[in-house]
């Protein structure tokens, strides 16, 4: 693996501090939508992934950054590697378990269509997410393995490196793309054909004719939309991990197809999380506006 001079160094260190301020603005953009909608299954999911992609976006933000900006490891160590083996491998999971779970959601909403949730189906979501967050941190601290185990940032070589460890860990870590990312991905796309074949029945069956009906179709085929995009990218992403990654020997492609890959995936989901609801929370905040008038006619419309 080749070494980047300074300047690549530097320049990569930018590229992930303007990237990853940009991503956690569609984030945290995303998770304020949703606290202001109702707290349904799905839009908790949501929130617990735009949590997990913010706190992934913070570390490129506030460790990787500035390392390669400053050609230095910044604090001990076990900083270096706890950080990344978080953003390598912890918080990535979080991404494809709880977009299976969304997947999950979305399924049972269009096939079973139901007039009231029950009032159990809360603590299931917070259970399973739960267990997606236990993944996570095992993943992030790989406890019972030494330190050494864990990857780390190298800013000489802008990417992450790995060290003498048990081939048993090479194989847990290799597992995580290759037995949980990945068939989770795919997973997700064959359960979102289902889903595509029963919207489009339902549209061939059902009268739209009441308001409410429209805008609860309106509302599923938006959601199911957000779906599909979000498990693109994670499949998108996993391939290249699978297939790319190990193809290059360029120390800034290395990068590109290491870290900027890793990155863009946390950036994009936020993006797209973010671009599914914006227009939805616009039409509320005009709607809320247009009820206070109403009701207030003497006070005067901006």
């Amino acid at each position: 693996m080749t070494t980047v001079d300074f300047f690549t160094a530097q320049f990569g260190g930018v590229l992930m501090i303007l990237v990853s301020l940009i991503g956690l603005f569609f984030n945290v953009s995303a998770f304020y939508q949703y606290l202001s909608q109702e707290k349904t299954n799905f839009y908790i999911m949501c929130i617990s992934k735009t949590i997990s992609n913010s706190l992934h976006l913070l570390v490129y933000l506030l460790y990787n950054g500035p390392s390669a900006l400053l050609y230095t490891q910044m604090g001990p160590e076990w900083l270096n590697r706890y950080l990344n083996q978080a953003i390598a491998y912890g918080l990535y999971c979080q991404g494809p378990l709880t977009q299976a779970l969304i997947t999950i959601n979305r399924f049972l909403i269009v096939y079973f269509q139901p007039i009231i949730v029950p009032w159990y189906s809360k603590w299931i979501t917070f259970a399973s997410l739960a267990f997606c967050w236990i993944i996570a941190f095992y993943f992030s601290t790989l406890i019972g393995f030494p330190e050494t185990c864990l990857i780390k940032f190298s800013h000489q070589k802008l990417t992450w490196i790995h060290e003498e460890c048990p081939y048993i860990i090479h194989f847990i870590l290799q597992s995580d793309f290759l037995f949980l990312v990945l068939p989770l991905g795919l997973f997700s796309n064959f359960m979102n054909i289902f889903i595509a074949i029963k919207l489009f029945l339902l549209s061939k069956s059902q009268s739209l004719s009441n308001e409410t009906s429209r805008q609860r179709r309106k509302t599923t085929i938006r959601l199911f939309i957000q779906n599909c995009f979000e498990d693109w990218i994670y499949v998108l992403d996993t391939v290249n991990s699978l297939f790319i990654r190990d193809s290059v020997n360029d120390g800034f492609v290395i990068f590109l197809v290491t870290l900027g890959s890793n990155l863009i995936t946390q950036v994009a989901d936020g993006f797209v999380m973010f671009m599914s609801n914006y227009h939805q929370s616009r039409k509320q905040r005009v709607g809320s506006a247009t009820r206070v008038r109403y009701l207030n006619p003497l006070k005067p419309s901006n």
